[in-house]
């Protein structure tokens, strides 16, 4: 065991897997990787190596709830499943494992369905939206309204040091929507103009603050300062809880040779991945639930968590 999962563990650690939704859908197919290299003979044994999977896909990248909260139901569902012996053999214990992981994959495709349907409601024809980073929730929505006959303008910040904006930009333009992408500063000119920001998510909090992008929580300020309507597009997975027991989502910081390859001696260098947007800031989250508050959107995700 071990190949095929580490293989996954590299790609999100390196960028080559981004965006919440991404990384979670990856890690969810790690453990079927684990459970069908796993060489252990009985079930006990299958089970530690996909615990070893979850521990090593868990650490990949340190905020991303989304991947922890499918992770800790999958260690779950496994232990239920052994604790209520509903599969006596290795095989039909393998075969329930990926079972399970594959009904995730599902409902993450049913859940990011009607988030942009959701979403491209909430978008208007002549509308000129503002997006910072890459989302695949955020190409979505936009894509579904421009399905649905709605012409919109999208400006993308190029979002350094990465330059996923670039992305972004590539993704709306390929679908013929009218795209300009400019660097992060240079928003504050098209924020004058623009109705919307459309952002995603790589968590949220039990208050409803957001931690998505670096860059993100700038933003937010202008858009306020401009009266500009700021919103997230997040499934309800994003929800961070333990941030119910006050405990803070970790900011990951990045490789600084991202920033400067070869800075000057005694130049420190500082390259968070993420940063936190208060939920004053924000209208309202674009979720598989529909458009929420941010200060019901805890209560909703906890709910599907707990599989109410």
């Amino acid at each position: 065991m071990g190949s095929r999962v580490d293989k996954t563990v590299k790609e999100i650690k390196s960028l080559k897997i981004q965006g919440a939704r991404n990384v979670a859908k990856a890690g969810i197919r790690a453990i079927m990787y684990a459970v069908e290299d796993s060489r252990a003979k009985t079930v006990n044994g299958v089970k530690a190596d996909v615990i070893k999977a979850t521990l090593k896909l868990s650490a990949a990248r340190p905020t991303e709830p989304m991947l922890r909260n499918y992770l800790d139901e999958t260690i779950g569902f496994i232990t239920c499943e052994i604790a209520g012996v509903k599969t006596r053999s290795v095989a039909k214990f393998r075969a329930s494992v990926v079972k399970n992981e594959n009904e995730y994959l599902k409902q993450m495709d049913a859940d990011i369905k009607r988030l942009r349907e959701y979403g491209a409601t909430l978008l208007t024809s002549g509308m000129n939206i503002v997006t910072h980073c890459h989302s695949s929730s955020v190409t979505g929505v936009i894509k579904e309204a421009h399905k649905r006959g709605k012409k919109l303008r999208v400006t993308c910040c190029e979002t350094r040091p990465r330059y996923q904006g670039r992305i972004t930009a590539k993704e709306l333009a390929r679908a013929g929507i009218d795209t300009t992408i400019t660097v992060d500063l240079g928003v504050t000119g098209f924020l004058k103009k623009a109705d919307i920001v459309l952002v995603g998510a790589d968590a949220i909090t039990s208050t409803g603050d957001l931690i998505n992008k670096v860059g993100t929580s700038g933003l937010a300020h202008l858009a306020r300062d401009h009266d500009v309507s700021f919103f997230s597009c997040a499934e309800t997975y994003k929800y961070d809880p333990l941030s119910l027991y006050g405990v803070k989502e970790r900011i990951e910081q990045r490789n600084p040779k991202e920033v400067w390859e070869r800075p000057p001696r005694k130049v420190k260098v500082s390259n968070p991945a993420f940063d936190v947007t208060a939920a004053r800031y924000i209208n309202g989250y674009i979720t598989e639930a529909g458009i929420v508050s941010p200060s019901s959107l805890a209560g909703i995700a906890k709910k599907k968590l707990e599989g109410d």
